[in-house]
């Protein structure tokens, strides 16, 4: 069956859901900054798709049609369903940096989004994957320092942050593509089950 992208606004709203979790944290969760942060989201998708799709490059004019046609579907209930998981993401969040590195992962510092295929589906096994900041240096002609975000599913079953730590950190350094990046240190995290 095809898709009825951008008409379903599930869709739309998460994959500007980067977008909505940051205004909440930034800017709480009043209406405003969380449609100026679904605006926003919407004109830089537009921009980056025009830019690379059209012959000339995109006049503001047509990258703010093509960003309403993206969220144009969008209702007040979709948005409230949202802002409501971000605070939800975000109290997971919280709940995680909270508790001591070395105790186990308690239900409440894992974000469980609706669109999880493992948490409600008895016929296969609960997973999970972990998202890191982290601050690193890449070496090459010069060093760089920089953030970067990285996901990466957890093998295994849910012990520690340590653990999840740990083992994302293992697979960052074992990945050829950072032969030459090194970590300073892990800024932020959290957990979500798939």
């Amino acid at each position: 069956m095809a898709s009825d992208w951008p008409n379903d606004s599930d869709s739309v709203l998460r994959g500007l859901w980067g977008n909505l979790v940051a205004a909440r944290e930034a800017g709480g969760g009043g209406a405003a900054n969380m449609w100026q942060a679904l605006q926003s989201g919407a004109q830089a998708w537009a921009a980056g798709v025009l830019s690379v799709t059209s012959v000339e490059p995109p006049t503001e004019a047509e990258i703010a049609l093509q960003a309403q046609q993206l969220i144009g579907n969008v209702t007040v209930q979709d948005m409230n369903k949202y802002v409501q998981l971000a605070g939800q993401y975000l109290g997971a969040k919280a709940n995680l940096a909270a508790q001591g590195l070395d105790e186990q992962i308690l239900g409440t510092s894992i974000f469980t989004p609706p669109w999880s295929t493992t948490a409600f589906n008895n016929a296969v096994p609960d997973r999970y994957r972990i998202r890191v900041l982290r601050d690193i240096t890449v070496a090459g002609f010069t060093q760089i320092n920089r953030q970067e975000w990285a996901t990466y599913e957890l093998a295994g079953p849910l012990t520690t942050a340590s653990d999840a730590l740990d083992y994302a950190n293992n697979l960052f350094s074992a990945a050829d593509y950072n032969s030459r990046a090194s970590i300073n240190s892990v800024l932020d995290y959290s957990v979500e089950q798939v």
